[in-house]
């Protein structure tokens, strides 16, 4: 029976790894959920186990992303940034890291080096548009109007003709069916408003968006036209009826599953609906449908 042997051991320790990296990623997970509660002792707790663990430790990024998510809750900022810049040095072919930095960079009021992080990042990682994306938020912070359309219409040259890379959770004709939905729970008085509002729904944004400065290419949805103050107005009309865009592979992007998906669609199109009312962003981030 030796013959066996050798592809026995061999699966053995195949199995040893899959479940050390299923620890990492379940502790790394936990980790990372506490620090979004900012549960400062769960993640320590977290970044201990991965300390221990023979496929990761101390000098893993994973244990440093949560390195310095703890220095951070504990009010150790240069601690945080400190870490970061190390395991981007240590780490340079890992997206997350030189995203991470450049957030802290930003929370710091340093947008000008979390630029500089992230351009460094687009050189290397021309065609991932979560850099383009953050470099086009950084580069909007310190109103570097260029360099935000040219980030921005990066991610829409990478992303508009590709499906979210996870499943689609709705068919089409369930995503309408949500939005339509989503209209008919309007109080009539709402709704009975709404009659020269074109609601329409689209894979992604038209590239018009980006180009003229309206939004960024990942919006979930837009309101474009006149409100319902100024719908009647002379200057109105050349702008033509009001329209809100819903954007399908947007919205996918951003939930975990179709009940998410659901809810989303309709906080996105009350959101367009309070727009064409005359709320402001303020206003509607009040009322939780920012």
């Amino acid at each position: 029976m030796g013959w066996q042997d050798g592809p026995l051991v061999e699966s053995h320790h195949l199995w040893r790894r899959m479940a050390f990296s299923k620890a990492l990623e379940v502790h790394f997970d936990l980790g990372l959920n506490a620090y979004d509660r900012k549960d400062l002792a769960a993640v320590k707790t977290q970044r201990t186990a991965i300390a221990m663990l023979p496929e990761a430790g101390v000098a893993s990024p994973e244990f440093m992303a949560l390195d310095w998510r703890v220095r951070w809750l504990s009010n150790d900022r240069e601690g945080a940034l400190m870490v970061a810049r190390e395991a981007v040095m240590q780490y340079p072919d890992e997206v997350d890291g030189m995203l991470e930095l450049a957030q802290i960079l930003n929370d710091l009021e340093r947008g000008d080096e979390a630029v500089q992080v992230l351009w460094e990042g687009v050189g290397q990682s021309p065609d991932d548009p979560d850099l383009w994306f953050e470099l086009g938020y950084a580069a909007e912070r310190l109103e570097k109007w260029e360099l935000r359309k040219k980030a921005f219409g990066e991610v829409w040259r990478i992303e508009h003709e590709r499906e979210p890379l996870h499943r689609l959770f709705l068919p089409d004709e369930v995503f309408v069916e949500a939005v339509e939905q989503a209209l008919e729970k309007l109080p009539p008085g709402v709704r009975a408003t709404l009659g020269n509002v074109a609601v329409m729904v689209e894979n992604y944004p038209d590239r018009w968006v980006v180009d003229d400065g309206v939004a960024d290419p990942r919006i979930m949805g837009l309101f474009d036209g006149p409100t319902i103050a100024t719908e009647g107005a002379t200057f109105a009309s050349s702008e033509g009826p009001a329209r809100i865009y819903i954007y399908r592979w947007n919205i996918e992007r951003a939930c975990r599953d179709a009940a998410e998906v659901e809810t989303q669609v309709e906080i996105t199109v009350l959101h367009e609906i309070g727009h064409y009312l005359g709320l402001d962003e303020e206003a509607l981030h009040a009322r939780g449908l920012g």
